[in-house]
């Protein structure tokens, strides 16, 4: 007789009849004639487009910075074209140029809700910023020079636009239209340089009498030009380039910084040589001699304090 072993039998039962049970509650879930389709995915990455939701922090790549103080706004630009407009905490826009050229230079028309800016591409465009979303009123395209410096002078319907030639060109900010006078370079230096100047860099007018604009050459010379009269009432030359001018509040005197990292105080009615000559970072030598060259001082700004001059 064949022996057998009773619990691998007990086993064999349990074991089918739980598989019996799983596969009947399957069946009751889910019928043979209601089973649920597969989906056929058609989504595809040409579908999806990834965008900016928002912009946090100060702008990548600044180069262009203007504040207006009476209401409160900050305005940067970015070498990629971009315009950032700040208010009160909290209180921001974002505006593209469209050529995406780098802006060089804003100005605010203080107080009237505009803002004039210049690109690298020698473009000027004027921004109305009293509408919801701001936008572009008006441009104008330099096309025979480049455009180096501009300056609006407060409540000013006139814009001056200096270029890399030396030359500054005046621009009616009501219409954003050239006007027919030009301060030609050759003009305002006349015979005190025997050479082309250089770009113009600086450009403002006088505290106390705004009908005398202040024009600062790349070479070092300035210029104290009359625009009634047009023509130049003082020339002022050092032999170092100047980056940087700023008037005392007073309009007797203003300051520039040089690329040899010198500042020179002027007073506008002594044009032969500055006041004072000053080398803020370097290390004062002995026996009168001249300091040693620094690196150049790229901003100057002229302040009065209750000690005196800083």
């Amino acid at each position: 007789m064949r022996k057998f072993n009773i619990r691998k039998v007990l086993d064999g039962l349990t074991a089918g009849s739980s598989s019996a049970s799983q596969q009947q509650q399957q069946q009751q879930q889910h019928p043979p004639g209601n089973r649920e389709p597969e989906i056929q995915e058609t989504l595809q990455s040409e579908h999806f487009q990834l965008c900016k939701t928002v912009r946090h922090g100060f702008p990548y790549q600044p180069s262009a910075l203007a504040f207006d103080p009476v209401q409160k706004i900050l305005a940067v630009g970015t070498q990629t074209g971009a315009l950032r407009l700040f208010g009160r905490p909290g209180v921001e826009c974002y505006c593209q140029h469209d050529s995406g050229a780098a802006v060089i230079q804003l100005q605010f028309l203080i107080n009237e809700g505009a803002l004039v800016s210049a690109l690298a591409d020698d473009t000027l465009h004027l921004w109305n910023l009293r509408q919801k979303r701001p936008a572009i009123l008006h441009s104008l395209k330099f096309c025979r020079e480049r455009v180096t410096f501009c300056h609006l002078p407060f409540q000013s319907k006139w814009l001056y636009v200096g270029t890399e030639r030396g030359n500054i060109h005046i621009v009616n900010v009501e219409s954003f239209t050239l006007s027919g006078y030009v301060i030609m370079w050759n003009k305002a230096i006349e015979l005190s340089s025997k050479s082309h100047p250089g770009p113009v860099v600086h450009i403002s007018d006088n505290p106390m009498d705004e009908g005398k604009l202040l024009i600062g050459f790349e070479s070092g010379t300035v210029v104290l030009w009359d625009l009634k009269s047009k023509k130049a009432d003082y020339r002022y030359t050092y032999d170092e380039a100047i980056h940087s001018v700023a008037w005392h509040h007073e309009g007797k005197q203003f300051i520039c910084s040089h690329s040899d990292g010198t500042l020179t105080i002027w007073n506008v009615r002594s044009p032969t040589k500055p006041v004072q000559t000053i080398t803020p970072h370097g290390k004062q030598l002995k026996d009168g001699k001249k300091p040693e060259p620094c690196k150049p001082i790229l901003k100057v700004e002229f302040k009065t304090t209750r000690s005196g001059l800083c």
